[in-house]
């Protein structure tokens, strides 16, 4: 097969999950991967917004201090993974298996994959949902939905593909 025929879309690419358990087999990578991501200029206190950062040996309460307003931060603070006892490996690899995709994740899935209960399980997959959630400012243009999956119920209760579906997919969504 030439690039870019064929069923599917084989040719892009990108990470496999083999790659991103790879990548983050310590606590500590995944630790410095999600510093780098949210503090791409330097660790900056949530709180105030200072720089001016010390870094704590025993890492007890949080591995951070703001010497400006004397508050204890992690990575964590402030985002969706606050008051998480779940590790951040687990949290990284739940990421990139809403990200890749294309029906979402059942927290049923998340449960076997991550070694987790399926409750903490369920609220790992709203808190995520919520980070992919739209507000309304994230784009700006027309917006256009591929591989869509619509579907009908009859009155027989029988599930058909509508043939609309197609088409509706392939044009622009209004903004």
């Amino acid at each position: 097969m030439t690039k870019g025929s064929g069923p599917g879309k084989s040719y892009r690419k990108g990470i496999s999950l083999i790659e991103v358990v790879e990548r983050f087999n310590t606590e500590e990578k995944v630790e410095a991967w999600f510093i780098q991501q949210r503090w791409p200029n330097g660790i900056a206190c949530p709180k105030c917004g200072s720089l001016n950062v010390a870094t704590v040996a025993s890492r007890k309460p949080s591995p951070f201090r703001c010497r400006d307003c004397r508050k204890h931060f992690s990575v964590k603070t402030g985002t969706v993974l606050h008051s998480s006892n779940i590790p951040l490996r687990k949290w990284a690899i739940a990421f990139y298996q809403y990200s890749t995709n294309l029906k979402g994740v059942s927290s049923m899935k998340l449960h076997r994959d991550l070694g987790i209960t399926q409750k903490s399980a369920w609220h790992m997959a709203h808190r995520i949902r919520e980070t992919m959630a739209v507000d309304g400012n994230r784009f700006s243009g027309p917006v256009e939905a591929d591989e869509t999956a619509a579907r009908k119920r009859t009155s027989t209760g029988v599930s058909v593909s509508t043939p609309g579906a197609v088409r509706l997919a392939r044009q622009p969504l209004p903004v």
